[in-house]
């Protein structure tokens, strides 16, 4: 039996161990060719980052009015080359691939633009984790190193309003007919809120709020639990508008019920945000309280919406933010609001009012910022909620009647008084 043991022991290790190793491993987009001779096929070139077959029935690939590109085979082999190809398909002068697997996930998403012709490629320098660049050499099937030597040492950084993590070269005469673009650092981009506990029969998802005034792709980003755990980094890409939030919905389970953390991972592997949570409940959210203060609590869902109020009074007892983004968004985004804390009955009683805009953004009274998980309403967090507010409307009530039973006696009292004052027996002789 004990032999038993240690061999379950053994094989349990060695699957943990190949699931660190291949965390980030996946089919990639590693080279396009879109306007080929008159009577051959477009390609678009792919590559398998994994020790493993992949079997390619289980993935797609299309182009942006979602007209497919054909795989030329079933399967690619462990660290191999895979052509898929095409006839009309993809435009001379741009367009936009999206690699996707069996269940709909984006896995990758590719986009050039340009003048193309026969002698012309789009192609990843370096392989398969590079930025893209217009090349004058084709390296159909093979690495693309040769022609990535061609590129100038010094890029020329062109300027754009929409950041992504695939920029468009554009062409220049001089000192190579090429400008390089490298690949921009995203910031202001964060956890909004997390199903980490749905209800039976549906799924995780997260939604991500993007705080910046552009609209940003995120491609090949990464959605973790805590690091170094049990489950594999589960990669997507989304498109989000300035000031708006997007939803990835996870395609099987990551997060434990209790005791877990999420993590935002850019697709350079770099950490953008995270927090750590001790408990959910079903049905529930864990969703964020303002971009300032980094608290999470448990809240209704509000999904790609901003975020309701919380469901207890202190939101920092369920999640712990560990935000490690370099770049933290300005204090007129998000106010921190002061909370009363009454002691009544052995329970802690806050009280907080905000204003609630008919924009769906939330703002304080003074107009400085926004602010989520909060409504326009008087909320007192105990247990007893309403036996203490109907105690403080007795002892109101009370005081006034006693109050107003005080002045009527003082008055009887008064007039007695008088009376006998004036009274015609005191004043006879």
């Amino acid at each position: 039996m004990k032999k038993i043991f240690f061999v379950i022991f053994i094989l349990s290790t060695c699957y943990l161990i190949i699931n660190t190793f291949s965390v980030f491993a996946s089919l990639k987009i590693n080279e396009i060719y879109p306007a080929p001779p008159s009577g051959e096929d477009e390609w678009v070139e792919l590559y398998n980052d994994e020790n493993s077959v992949i079997d390619l029935s289980q993935y797609s690939l299309t182009d942006l009015t979602n007209k497919k590109i054909k795989f030329i085979n079933s399967i690619v082999p462990p660290l191999s080359f895979e052509i898929a190809t095409s006839s009309g398909v993809l435009n001379n002068n741009g367009d936009t691939i999206f690699l996707k697997n069996n269940l709909g996930d984006t896995i990758e998403i590719a986009t050039y633009s340009g003048t193309f012709n026969s002698t012309k490629t789009f192609a990843k320098c370096p392989d398969f984790d590079g930025n893209w660049f217009i090349l004058n050499l084709l390296t159909k099937n093979t690495s693309n190193q040769t022609a990535c030597q061609s590129l100038t040492p010094t890029p020329t950084i062109t300027p754009t309003t929409t950041i992504t993590n695939a920029p468009i070269p554009t062409e220049t005469s001089t000192p190579t007919p090429y400008t390089l673009t490298p690949t921009p650092s995203i910031d202001n981009v964060y956890l909004s809120e997390v199903m980490v506990n749905p209800s039976t029969g549906e799924k995780e998802w997260v939604e991500i709020y993007n705080d910046n005034d552009f609209s940003v792709s995120l491609n090949n980003w990464y959605i973790d639990d805590l690091e170094n755990g049990g489950s594999a980094p589960k990669i997507f890409s989304l498109e989000i508008s300035g000031k708006s939030y997007s939803v990835f919905n996870l395609t099987s389970s990551m997060f434990n019920n209790d005791e877990d953390s999420v993590r935002l991972i850019d697709f350079n592997k770099n950490l953008k945000d995270d927090f750590e949570y001790g408990k959910s409940k079903q049905g529930k959210t864990l969703g964020r309280t303002s971009f300032e203060s980094d608290d999470f609590c448990l809240q209704e869902p509000s999904k790609n919406a901003p975020n309701n109020s919380c469901i207890n009074s202190t939101p920092t007892l369920i999640a712990s933010v560990k935000t490690e983004q370099t770049n933290l968004p300005p204090t007129k985004n998000a106010i921190q609001t002061k909370t009363p804390t009454v002691k009544v009955n052995s329970f802690d009683v806050s009280i907080h009012r905000s204003i609630n805009y008919p924009t769906g953004v939330v703002k304080n009274n003074s107009g400085n910022g926004d602010v989520l998980g909060v409504t326009n309403e008087l909320i007192i967090n105990s247990p007893n909620n309403k036996s203490f507010v109907n105690l403080l409307c007795f002892l109101s009530s009370s005081y006034s009647l006693l109050t107003i039973i005080s002045i009527l006696f003082r008055m009887k009292l008064s007039y007695g008084k008088d009376k006998n004052f004036y009274s015609p027996s005191l004043h006879s002789s």
